[in-house]
């Protein structure tokens, strides 16, 4: 059975679990030591290993993806063919944002994704699962609702 176009279907639900962030941040640190690779040969194993961890971490505590994953870990996005719903547990209703609200979408670092707004606001999406895929989604559902 197929419903009418006008009724509300949901096409996409995520949340940040906290194994996906431990895969991110394992993944961020192996880039890491990729990228402190050409030093290796000045410095013993151990110290190029443990450089490239507290590099990682450290990029990670400046562009707060601590403090993201741990401000979001219970938020639910779900977006449907009408709109993007960001269910937060200390609000009463999830916030509503139609999606010809919507008038861009950007990446704003290797997890999250930026809607921007015709007000000149904008509204991140942190940790998001498979960015590509999710902004594929995103702007097919902005397409068909105009």
């Amino acid at each position: 059975m197929t419903l009418p176009p006008s009724d509300e279907q949901e096409l996409l639900r995520w949340r940040i679990s906290p194994r996906a962030f431990f895969w991110r941040s394992l993944t961020l640190m192996l880039l890491t030591m990729l990228a402190w690779a050409p030093a290796l040969p000045y410095f013993p194993v151990t110290v190029w290993a443990l450089a490239s961890v507290l590099s990682a971490l450290f990029y990670m505590w400046i562009f707060e993806e601590f403090q993201i994953w741990y401000a979001n870990r219970k938020t639910v996005w779900r977006l449907t063919n009408r709109a993007l719903y960001i269910d937060e547990p200390n609000s009463i209703e999830p916030l509503q944002l139609a999606l010809t609200d919507i008038e861009a979408i950007g990446k704003l670092s290797l997890w999250s994704i930026v809607l921007r707004l015709p007000t000149h606001q904008s509204i991140t999406l942190p940790l998001v699962p498979n960015v590509r895929k999710t902004k594929a989604r995103i702007a097919q559902a902005i397409e068909a609702a105009q």
